[in-house]
């Protein structure tokens, strides 16, 4: 069987979106440079770069990093569909609207807070799975 790299996967799934290296690096909010280093297997994305190039790429970082067959992404979204909000999404930001500023802004933190611990523990067990592959 032949491994593919995260590198290939990258480059695979900017080709299925129809994206420039420019197109994936604003998307991501990272420099193109950094794009054509993943693409090209010289480093690997980490951390928040890893869920900005899974988020711009519209696949799972699961997927990107161990090409995971389960997790193998479907067919690019398109501009509208991007746009378009799920119903939870759109009860959310009822929620969110209803609520005074200042418990806006405390919701906002809790949710950021409550992202970078899924960040740090996404990142251990990454660690730990690579580990167990060696």
């Amino acid at each position: 069987m032949i491994k593919v790299t995260i590198g290939q996967r990258i480059l695979q799934r900017r080709r299925e979106n129809k994206m420039t290296q420019r197109d994936l690096a604003e998307a991501a909010g990272v420099s193109c440079a950094s794009i054509s280093l993943w693409e090209s297997d010289k480093t690997e994305p980490r951390g928040k770069n890893l869920h900005a190039l899974a988020e711009g790429l519209q696949c799972s970082p699961t997927w990107l990093l161990f090409g995971d067959e389960d997790k193998v992404p479907g067919e690019p979204k398109t501009r509208e569909e991007k746009l378009r909000l799920s119903a939870d999404e759109e009860e959310l930001l009822r929620l969110y609207r209803a609520l005074p500023e200042s418990e806006q802004t405390a919701q906002i933190n809790n949710l950021r807070a409550r992202v970078e611990n899924f960040n740090t523990l996404f990142e251990e067990l990454l660690k730990a799975r690579k580990r167990n592959q060696k």
